[in-house]
Parts: C-alpha cells; sequence; structure tokens
C-alpha cells in the first residue's frame, strides 16, 4: 500500500480490505504460497497505471471497485499458475496495454483481461519467441481499436502475423468487419503489396516453388515425435503421424503449427500416406536441392507441398506460389 500514488487505488483497496484478502487466502489455499511481494509490484507497476487510465473515463467509485477487483483476481491467477512469474515482462507489457486501451477496461475488465491472457498463452504454445512483437503490433492499433469485438479480430490478425497459421482462414470474414482506419493500418503492419482478399485467402506471397522450413523434430528435443512420422491429406486438412500422435498441419508465410488432432487415428493417417510421384510438375525444382528418392510420403495441395524423409523426423514445406 505504501508504494501506491493512486488516491482511488488505495480508497479501494482499504475500504475492501477484507475481500481482497479474503481473496488471497483463497488462492493460497488453491495454488498454495502466493509471494506478496510479487503480488504488491504487480499492483504497482501493472495495476495502478491500468486503473489511472480508466478513472479518466469513469471514477465512481462502483466501477473502481468492478475494475481492481477483476484485475486483483486475475493477477492471483497469473501469479497462482506461476505464468506472471515464469514470463513476467511479457505479461506486464501485455497488461499494460490495457492502459491504452481504457475504454475497453471500463466495459468490459474481465473480458478484455481474459482475450490477453487468451492470445498470450496460445503465443506460448505455438511462437513463443513473437509475444513482444504482438504486443507492438497491438499497441500502434490502440487509438482506432474502439470496441471490443475491435480488439479481438485485430488480436486474432496479428496473432497470425506472429505464426499462428491455423488461423488465417477464418480471417477474411473477421477482417472486413474492421474501419477503414484498422484496415489500412493492419495492411500496413502486415508488411504486404497483396489485397486483403490475396492476403487471407492464399498462405504465400511468392508466385515461385521455394523452401518454407521445416517443422516437427524428435520429442526429445523438444519437438513432437517418437518414430519418424508420415503425411496425409484427408479432406481439406493435412494430417501428420508417427503412429502414436497425431496432428493437423498448417503453415503460410508467417509460421508452421501442428495441432493436436486426438480424433484423428494414427494408423489411419499412416495408412493414408502417399509416396512420391515423380510426374509431380514440382518434382524437378525439389531434386535439384535434395535427393527425392529418400522421400517417405508427400502432400501437394494447390499451394503447398509437404513431405517427410526416411529416418527423419522433420516435415519438409516448400510454398508453390500462387500464380
Amino acid at each position: 500500500m505504501e508504494k501506491i500514488s493512486l488516491p482511488q487505488l488505495i480508497a479501494e483497496l482499504s475500504d475492501h480490505s477484507a475481500l481482497y484478502n479474503q481473496w488471497y487466502k483463497e488462492s493460497e489455499m488453491k495454488y498454495g504460497t502466493i509471494p506478496s511481494q510479487t503480488l504488491a509490484n504487480w499492483i504497482v507497476e501493472v495495476v495502478e497505471p491500468i486503473v489511472e487510465a480508466t478513472i479518466a473515463l469513469n471514477s465512481a467509485s462502483e466501477k473502481v471497485h468492478e475494475i481492481v477487483k477483476a484485475l486483483y483476481l486475475e493477477t492471483l491467477k497469473l501469479i497462482g499458475s506461476g505464468l506472471a512469474i515464469r514470463y513476467e515482462d511479457e505479461y506486464k507489457v501485455a497488461w499494460l496495454l490495457m492502459a491504452k486501451m481504457p475504454n475497453l477496461v471500463v466495459k468490459f475488465p474481465i473480458k478484455t483481461i481474459l482475450l490477453l491472457n487468451d492470445v498470450l498463452l496460445n503465443l506460448h504454445r505455438y511462437a513463443p519467441e513473437k509475444t513482444s512483437y504482438w504486443c507492438k503490433l497491438i499497441e500502434s492499433n490502440t487509438v482506432e481499436i474502439k470496441t471490443i469485438e475491435d480488439f479481438k479480430i485485430v488480436g486474432r490478425i496479428y496473432a497470425w502475423k506472429c505464426g499462428l497459421a491455423h488461423i488465417r482462414t477464418r480471417l477474411k470474414a473477421d477482417y472486413a468487419a474492421l474501419s477503414e482506419n484498422l484496415q489500412h493500418t493492419i495492411l500496413q503492419n502486415l508488411g504486404s503489396d497483396k489485397t486483403a482478399y490475396d492476403l487471407f485467402e492464399n498462405p504465400w506471397s511468392n508466385s515461385n516453388t521455394k523452401f518454407e522450413g521445416v517443422q516437427g523434430g524428435f520429442v526429445g528435443n523438444t519437438g513432437y515425435f517418437e518414430h519418424p512420422p508420415r503425411l496425409a491429406q484427408i479432406g481439406e486438412h493435412v494430417f501428420v503421424s508417427d503412429s502414436k500422435s497425431s496432428y493437423a498441419l498448417f503453415a503460410d508465410q508467417f509460421g508452421k503449427v501442428l495441432l493436436p488432432a486426438n480424433a484423428v487415428d494414427a494408423a489411419y493417417i499412416v495408412s493414408k500416406a502417399k509416396q512420391l510421384d515423380t510426374s509431380e510438375k514440382w518434382i524437378e525444382k525439389v531434386n535439384a536441392e535434395m535427393d527425392t528418392s529418400t522421400i517417405s510420403s508427400v502432400v501437394a495441395t494447390k499451394d503447398t507441398l509437404f513431405f517427410t524423409l526416411q529416418n527423419s523426423y522433420f516435415l519438409y514445406v516448400y510454398s508453390l506460389g500462387n500464380a
């Protein structure tokens, strides 16, 4: 309390001290010891700036209570789960975005926090090195973000930009729902000279065959597979399995993602895997870079080539372009 300078926050914590202490004790019963100093620092460095920004829009004591309560309870969850300790800097930067969007916090305090936390969890899972970049992208749009739906859509688009390839196909309709100002800024930040339609419709920006890297790896080296995997196209999706685990594979210009596909039988995926067809149009271009006789399974969609190699734990990805 002695480090907090915002009078409204001091009054809120003081007037409802029994309630906040109760929530603290309940959280310790659920999570174990919650370091009081960590909590105090978070309140001063993160919660206070957010509350201060919201007071400029609504200083009613009941609104301050609603907002502080939401921030406090979600802070306890973050610290109790270890996320605010393990990823302290990233969560601080992300939460402080709320101080730049106080209009959302005033109207939807819990929903705004949960949307932020959900994006960070997904980025930690699929693109952990991009969380700070996502925050910078969002910050560039905070003035134009007027509604919680704007925030949800913009956050989703920038998560795709940061590597979440599996959400691209749903973004075209999302983008169309945004204001012209937001659309313009987003296209600039995506760094593309393509139209919005082409950007979301086509996975690759180039019009030629190009090696786009690998995905997967041995599970013992923070990868996914215990055995060399095989690929198969089932319906509109590409699946991969090592005979034990099953995944859906997504890839585009911004990233590659393997999503668990436990509902799809691993043996079925392996049984549907196809061998190399030397009559395919792309074979000569790929063959110049590697020995195609070692390819163990292959999937070629209209714009992307995926294949596996004998005794390799990786999936190889080539863009076939959009020409």
